[in-house]
């Protein structure tokens, strides 16, 4: 347990060297003081917290000795300017193949400017044709700009890859071989035979089985289909395919459980162990995988010694080394995964089958509740204990808790020896000669076939997963306070209360992570903003109403639709439970909208601002305006070129107002919505002949689809990728025309009547439409 503190400590020290900008010298220093107080102080508290001190202040002071300012001669000095250049290195690294390029990481040796060759230094990506036969260790010469990897709102490339040497890149380059094989021996035969074993693979197994199969036994990505991965990420299953600390744990609990089944314990751990090994070259023997084996090994060669306290210093032991050789493995992510997860692991796996044994003891004999505890506990108590010390990491780095893991992991893992063992055997087999390797592909495909069926099942399941936002250092931070103290203060407080009766520790902290879920359910449905524009085509009733929600968490509601409770019931499912109300409400004068529902935002929903046009005909309209006076909502008239700014480059403009109407857009860098709620024909007119209309993603038809102020020539103008109409079932006028549904031919038509309340949610890049259920026509 010492060790173990220690590690923390240390990894402590690291963090805080990152944040505090000392140089290596000055915590040196600090270091040194810490040692000096230590040997003065031989015992008592005061010793452990110098201790401490000084290995806090090392720690801090190995990451400061990492920042070394870069070289002259290093070639990031030549990103983003502009000049195209000629580098010459050898391939470091396995390349990555994808759709539409192939990625090498090249180290480079030489650069040429203006015709000028010049010794050079440093990692390039360098974005290849994707139909070259690039490999480890080729000599190339790339050509092209140097740039320096960019930033993402919500990931950062750029950090990414500086904490793997890699400060440039060369998006679109010529690349030419110049030579091959100059890499290192062994690395040369490891890549060689992993791509070899990816073309095994393809040959003997169909997709998209062939490409998961790739993904689990060589850690080769990169063919999976979009859909697909997303539906593992969906369920909590990824770490299925990708080759991470959390992967790595599960197969060593596995691997651990199974062949100490088999072989005892003495040789099922070292059985265990060499099948970590195996499994670790297969899938390339890359850094990340390295490292995530050994910690899986120490641990489990520490447990099988019979002490959690020799698991807990092995594991400690290995971040302590790992980080001492680089200290940005602090910020893996697969450093972090397989950390948390083997310390769940360590933690709760034993005392969890302990209590399903105890519990399913009341009702059966022992040796039979032992013997049924065994599968329980190697494919789902295994699972909830790697689980619990690695939820709020997966929420904080992927922004989304998985509703269906508890559920799916328990009934794809057990299939997952199966598909390792045969799929390794296949392509094993295969490499040597391919007929022979067909068999065993036969197989595995089931199991392979079974994985994947079920992950697409749960993934189509209503909410099986849920979208957290943003989750802060301060929650995670929480969660594993809460989980750590029920866990090491647990004893302590039995010992002092000893006649309370208390529930058993694996039962606390299955309600305590039960508990810290559902703050994350709470934080999710309350998380806004979240840095996208929404815009939903409430289904209220009529021509309805639209909510826009902006990336700061501004809301703009337009119109309301003829149901107040209707309208509250949408809008309270959709702002958070601290909003405060709406922050614009805009009344668009449309003639096939009434302004009764406005009354569901009475005590619940206060507006701040209302923007309403010159005149207002329909008398239930007038008043919601009176209404909005006597709440104390600042009333303004609508004129062209309004706007009102919804922060972060957001901002919706009156393109133009009529006497008793308006017409609205919407941007957000590129995308683009056109509302014209309120227009009349008149207003139309104007619009096409001004200039001001723009292509638009999305169009919003005026009066439910009425032909009048819906003509082809503002379809033939906007070009909308996506038309939403909002129209009231059996509506009784006939709409949409048949005039309006045969000009958008070829577009997207989207109806209230068909499909419920339409959303669409854009970063300003990219557009996504949800709605509520499918249309009889789909």
């Amino acid at each position: 347990m010492t060790l173990f503190t220690l590690a923390l400590v240390w990894l402590l020290g690291i963090g805080l060297g990152a944040q505090i900008p000392l140089s290596s010298p000055q915590w040196l220093f600090l270091a040194a003081l810490a040692l000096a107080a230590r040997l003065l102080m031989r015992r008592g508290r005061s010793a452990l917290v110098f201790g401490g001190l000084l290995l806090l202040f090392s720690g801090a002071a190995r990451f400061q000795s990492n920042l070394q300012p870069p070289a002259p001669d290093a070639v990031r000095w030549l990103n983003d300017t502009g000049q195209a250049v000629q580098l010459t290195g050898i391939v470091a690294d396995y390349p990555d193949v994808r759709d539409g390029y192939t990625g090498l990481r090249v180290r480079v040796q030489q650069v040429e400017l203006d015709g000028e060759p010049r010794p050079a230094q440093g990692l390039v990506l360098v974005y290849a044709d994707r139909s070259g036969d690039w490999a480890y260790g080729d000599v190339v010469a790339a050509f092209g700009r140097l740039e320096t990897p960019p930033e993402f709102p919500d990931f950062s490339y750029r950090e990414y890859l500086a904490r793997q040497g890699v400060h440039s890149q060369m998006p679109r380059a010529g690349v030419a071989r110049l030579a091959s094989g100059r890499g290192n021996p062994v690395l040369q035969r490891v890549y060689a035979y992993r791509a070899h074993a990816q073309a095994v693979l393809r040959a003997l197994v169909p997709e998209p089985e062939a490409s998961l199969l790739s993904g689990i036994l060589l850690g080769i990505e990169s063919g999976i289909p979009a859909d697909l991965r997303q539906a593992y990420n969906t369920t909590g299953t990824a770490h299925i395919i990708a080759i991470s600390g959390f992967n790595i744990a599960i197969i060593a609990g596995l691997f651990g459980r199974l062949f100490t089944r088999w072989l005892g314990a003495r040789r099922g751990t070292l059985a265990a162990l060499l099948g970590i090994a195996v499994y670790t070259v297969l899938v390339g023997a890359g850094a990340s995988v390295v490292r995530a084996a050994l910690m899986a090994g120490l641990a489990l060669a520490a447990q099988r010694l019979g002490r959690q306290g020799d698991a807990l210093a092995g594991l400690g032991a290995a971040a302590i080394g790992m980080t001492l050789a680089n200290p940005y493995t602090l910020w893996d992510v697969g450093f972090q995964l397989s950390f948390g997860a083997t310390l769940g692991l360590v933690l709760y796996a034993e005392p969890l089958k302990a209590a399903l044994v105890r519990m399913l003891s009341r009702r059966i004999t022992g040796e039979r509740a032992a013997q049924l505890a065994g599968p329980a506990g190697e494919y789902v108590l295994f699972t909830l204990a790697a689980q619990v010390t690695t939820l709020p990491l997966t929420a904080a780095y992927f922004h989304r808790l998985s509703l269906v893991a508890w559920v799916a992991n328990p009934l794809v893992l057990p299939a997952q020896p199966a598909v390792m063992m045969l799929g390794g055997m296949a392509a094993i087999a295969g490499s040597a000669w391919l007929p022979l390797g067909r068999p065993l592909a036969w197989m595995a495909w089931p199991f392979v076939a079974y994985t994947n069926r079920v992950v697409e099942w749960f993934a189509g399941w209503p909410s099986a997963s849920l979208p957290l936002g943003n989750v802060g250092l301060l929650v995670v931070g929480a969660y594993y306070v809460v989980l750590f103290g029920l866990t090491f203060g647990w004893g302590r407080v039995r010992a002092r209360w000893p006649d309370v009766r208390l529930p058993s520790l694996p039962a606390s902290a299955g309600l305590g992570a039960l508990a810290i879920a559902c703050a994350f359910a709470w934080r999710a449905a309350s998380d806004h903003p979240d840095g996208l524009l929404r815009v939903t085509v409430l289904d209220v009733g009529g021509a309805g109403a639209v909510l826009i929600q902006s990336p700061t968490g501004r809301s703009v509601l337009i119109d309301s639709g003829p149901s107040p409770v209707a309208l509250a019931e949408a809008l309270g499912r959709r702002l958070a439970f601290h909003d405060s109300g709406i922050d614009v409400y805009v009344m668009s004068g449309s003639p096939g909208v009434t302004c009764a529902g406005l009354q569901g935002l009475e005590g619940r929903f206060p507006v701040s601002r209302a923007i309403v046009p010159m005149g207002i005909s329909a008398p239930d309209c007038r008043e919601a305006e009176a209404w909005l006076v006597s709440s104390g909502t600042r009333l303004a008239r609508a004129a062209t070129g309004m706007a009102v700014d919804l922060g972060a480059g957001a901002r919706l403009e009156v393109l133009s107002s009529g006497e008793h109407g308006l017409a609205l857009g919407l941007v957000f860098n590129r995308a683009r919505f056109l509302l014209p709620l309120g227009a009349d024909p008149e207003m139309i007119d104007e619009l096409l002949h001004s200039g001001r209309l723009v292509a638009a993603q999305a169009l919003i038809l005026a009066d439910s689809g009425y032909a009048a102020v819906n003509p082809p020539e503002l379809f033939e103008r906007v070009q909308p990728l996506a038309a939403v109409i909002g129209v009231e079932p059996d509506d009784r006028r006939g709409l949409p025309s048949a005039e309006v549904l045969e000009a958008l031919k070829g577009t997207t038509v989207l109806r209230t009547d068909h499909h419920g309340w339409i959303a669409f949610h854009t970063d300003g890049q990219s557009l996504w439409v949800e709605v509520e259920r499918m249309g009889a026509e789909e």
